[in-house]
């Protein structure tokens, strides 16, 4: 339209502008997606040419949303039947809030092509409430910059062309009609354009239709975790900024139903012997994944990988190994409930939630009850991902971190005290502490920009990622830890338990590569007090032998579930269990098992030392991921959206979902109870056993 229609017509370039900016807004998140995609090809290897104008069409839909809920001020500004809305002034100060508004919304779309790596799956509102408990964040930030200047390069290219788009359409002068005219039209405009804004939101204009979700990308995709690229990170972020409930899960009828296929309730066994008050220390290993180490990795390269963590290798014919062992969540704010509470976080990290409220089970607390010192180790900042709140929480007395270190010439200057010097400072204060003590350490060096100290560069193998040759580093650090206390005499009356936080940010192996392989990632039962290579159980198979290939748990090990658990009196602490599935959450009943606790409790994961009833793992993956024995259940809330033989099926090709119902059924009435189990007792706040 001309300026002179604007100037003595209605106005209507002003609707032309906004339209044709907001398009332009929603090309650039297409470029985003496209950009998302290319810098994360490695995690969507089944991605097809065929595949990808059905991912980039079905993404315009959660572009829309997202673009409207950024702009929503300016629309409503825009969008106003009055005229001043068309001064300079006015329009300038719009103009200035389009391309901010816009800048921002780009940045968080621009950060996942790289953060995607570290969580694997798009950002949430979560993400800035993690960070809010960072204070180094200027030195995280800085390091990214440096890191990544890259993907700041693209931002930047991007910002240019919404200030171009901005520019390019302006809405002209002010229309010369009557105002009272220019009123009335406009209104009406601003209806219609109200009821297409919530339309868009919406997702459609039917009564029945639900606002769109992030699970609604499920409907574009061949694999739940192509989810991703339909979606974009402002929407995720706008989607779960008000959620903070669970809905309440309604699959069984009666508590009595789902128990008998599902409980969280741990009962002693009356024939098990006596409590037995030995120490207990947790390692938990930042971004510690399976494919570090070379004892589950006979299989690569022709058989000659040896991995990068020599000292862990070295253990495991000494520690009781489950061969499948998975992580319950992708960040390190989920390791600390999973492993210490047994409450894996689904959907958004626990920690994060309005439910650390409510009286949660906790590891630290029912062994102080037996007269434990309980102490927790993190070599960051005090403060850092809400570590020292949480742990507060959950009752454990005394917390020691970069403060209590107290010599900032070990801090590595972005994320805390190097690895080597922190875990002999955590030596020298077990040693310190009256036993029975229960005692856990977060590591940090293996942190993005995966740096060692000067005195090691070049030590340790870099291998083709930068995070191996840190894993080395804190591998070595590890080992001077168990010499400088092997010869202690509360050394051989501790269960020493080392695992991951999550799985590395990155996977080098195709098979690391899929939804089960992010999830992959050691956990070592190691009791030297108990452990000899003579202790095996019986048809257990010894690390140097075994493969995730050799492996062979029969279809018999898919179990539908009963009510109560149930403790071994003295579990085996030496062996490779390629049978059992072991998981985050089990850690604290396993523990318990172990030590003969005699009370009922409360906890998601099973005792690996036990018969489970159900022989399971979950995490979640933009769908609920189901693990029962050689098999892995996709459930998206309603539905199964895959089903897999993992263990052959590494990398998840054969989808056997409605093909083989006496598998499906079980594994989906186990998914539904542990949702509903789940859920349900967040809501009414049952996570604790009522004497």
């Amino acid at each position: 339209m001309s300026s002179y229609s604007a100037a003595y017509g209605f106005g209507w370039r002003i609707h032309q502008v906004l339209l044709i900016r907001l398009l332009g807004i929603m090309l650039l998140f297409t470029i985003c997606r496209v950009l998302f995609y290319l810098f994360n090809q490695s995690f969507f290897p089944e991605v097809t040419f065929a595949l990808a104008p059905r991912l980039l069409l079905g993404g315009l839909r959660f572009d829309l949303v997202a673009v409207l809920y950024t702009n929503i001020l300016y629309v409503f500004l825009m969008l106003i039947p009055v005229t001043f809305k068309y001064r300079p002034a006015f329009q300038k100060f719009l103009d200035y809030l389009f391309i901010i508004t816009n800048s921002i919304a780009l940045l968080a779309n621009c950060a996942d092509f790289i953060y995607y790596r570290f969580t694997i799956k798009r950002s949430t509102w979560s993400v800035l409430q993690e960070f809010s408990h960072e204070n180094n964040m200027h030195k995280v930030f800085g390091g990214f910059l440096v890191n990544y200047w890259y993907v700041a390069l693209v931002w930047v290219l991007l910002v240019l062309l919404v200030v171009y788009i901005t520019r390019r359409w302006k809405v002209g002068a002010k229309p010369a009609r009557p105002a009272w005219q220019v009123f009335v039209i406009h209104s009406v405009l601003m209806t219609v354009s109200v009821f297409l804004f919530i339309g868009g939101v919406k997702g459609g204009f039917r009564h029945s239709t639900r606002p769109i979700t992030l699970s609604n990308a499920g409907e574009y995709v061949d694999k739940p975790k192509e989810m991703f690229i339909v979606l974009n990170t402002p929407f995720c972020i706008f989607k779960t900024l008000k959620r903070s409930d669970y809905q309440r899960a309604h699959f069984f009828r009666s508590e009595q139903e789902m128990n008998a296929v599902y409980s969280p309730i741990h009962y002693p066994d009356p024939k098990a012997p006596a409590f037995r008050p030995k120490n207990v220390v947790i390692l938990i290993w930042e971004s510690f994944g399976k494919e570090m180490v070379g004892t589950y990795n006979r299989d690569l390269e022709n058989g000659t990988y040896k991995g990068y963590t020599p000292f862990i290798d070295s253990l495991m014919p000494h520690s009781k190994v489950f061969w499948y062992s998975f992580a319950n969540g992708a960040k390190s704010i989920e390791a600390i409930p999973s492993v210490l509470t047994s409450i894996p976080g689904i959907m958004e990290p626990f920690i994060l939630t309005r439910y650390t409220d409510n009286k949660l089970p906790s590891l630290p607390e029912m062994l102080q009850a037996k007269g434990y010192h309980t102490s927790f180790f993190h070599g960051a900042p005090n403060g850092s991902m809400g570590f020292k709140a949480f742990t507060n929480l959950i009752g454990i007395k005394d917390y020691y971190g970069k403060t209590e270190y107290n010599n900032d010439a070990d801090y590595d200057g972005i994320w805390g005290i190097w690895d080597e010097e922190f875990l002999q400072f955590w030596g020298k204060k077990l040693d310190s502490f009256q036993q029975p003590f229960m005692s856990t350490l977060f590591t940090v060096s293996s942190h993005d920009p995966y740096k060692v100290p000067a005195r090691y560069q070049g030590k340790f193998p870099k291998g083709p990622l930068p995070i191996y040759e840190c894993m080395g580093y804190t591998d070595n650090a590890l080992r001077k830890f168990f010499d400088s206390v092997k010869d202690k005499p509360w050394f051989k009356n501790t269960l020493f338990v080392i695992t991951a936080d999550h799985s590395a940010t990155f996977a080098h192996y195709s098979k690391y590569q899929t939804s089960v392989g992010n999830f992959s990632i050691p956990i070592l039962f190691y009791a030297p007090g108990d452990a000899s290579p003579g202790d095996a159980s019986p048809g257990d198979a010894s690390p140097g032998d075994a493969s995730p290939g050799d492996a062979s748990p029969g279809e018999a090990n898919l179990q539908t579930g009963l009510a109560g658990k149930s403790y071994s009196s003295e579990p085996a602490m030496t062996g490779t269990d390629s049978t059992r599935l072991v998981q985050q959450i089990d850690i604290m009943p396993s523990i318990l098992g172990y030590l003969h606790y005699d009370k009922p409790y409360f906890g998601f994961g099973k005792n690996v030392f036990g018969n489970p009833p159900v022989n399971f793992a979950v995490n979640y993956d933009g769908v609920y991921q189901w693990f029962n024995g050689p098999y892995v259940l996709q459930f998206d809330g309603r539905k199964t959206v895959g089903l897999y033989k993992y263990q052959e099926d590494k990398l998840l090709k054969n989808n056997l979902a409605g093909r083989i119902p006496d598998v499906q059924g079980p594994m989906e009435l186990q998914v539904k109870a542990f949702i509903q189990q789940y859920s349900n007792r967040m809501l009414d706040d049952r996570l604790t056993v009522t004497p």
